[in-house]
């Protein structure tokens, strides 16, 4: 019965990572990263976390500034999410929830 090295078979694997970001798109990861957080440091959840009842939440979509509200509908994950703006609903693929505030 032979042994496996793990530290030798973790460092071949590392060895044979491909470097798929540009040196000029890793800055513009490292931002975006950062604004995801910082996002979710003031109370955004990811998306996948929202609630599944029907009842709207404000949503953030990946390359928007806006804010919506939103709805998912549907059982999840088959369902599909709703942006609720100007009387009408939006197909959405939001990144970001986070609850409606009474004031909002």
């Amino acid at each position: 019965m032979s042994t496996i090295n793990f530290e030798e078979a973790w460092k071949e694997a590392e060895d044979q990572l491909t470097m798929w970001r540009t040196a000029g798109e890793l800055p513009l990861l490292n931002q975006m990263h950062d604004a995801f957080e910082g996002l979710k440091a003031n109370g955004w959840k990811e998306a996948i976390y929202c609630p599944k009842d029907g009842s709207s939440f404000l949503a953030v979509e990946a390359g928007s500034t806006g804010v919506f509200r939103c709805h998912y509908e549907g059982v999840w994950p088959h369902g599909h999410w709703w942006l609720e703006d100007n009387g009408d609903l939006w197909p959405s693929r939001p990144i970001l929830w986070k609850p409606i505030q009474p004031n909002e």
